[in-house]
């Protein structure tokens, strides 16, 4: 596997640089934000207006 580029994201909650972080929001009319893996499991426990809007990748691939 080839890796393009190497980018760097932070974390919308905590500010935390990752290499993994996840497109969501909280229900339909709030605004999406990228959150980690630990942000993201308190915020979809239980919030059955939890929307999920994809993943993003620190290394992208050719």
């Amino acid at each position: 596997m080839k890796v393009k580029r190497v980018r760097q994201k932070e974390c919308q909650q905590c500010r935390h640089t990752k290499n993994t972080l996840y497109r969501v929001r909280e229900r339909s009319d709030a605004p999406w934000q990228f959150v980690c893996k630990e942000c993201l499991l308190p915020l979809r426990n239980g919030n059955l207006n939890y929307q999920y809007g994809g993943t993003w990748k620190s290394k992208k691939r050719t």
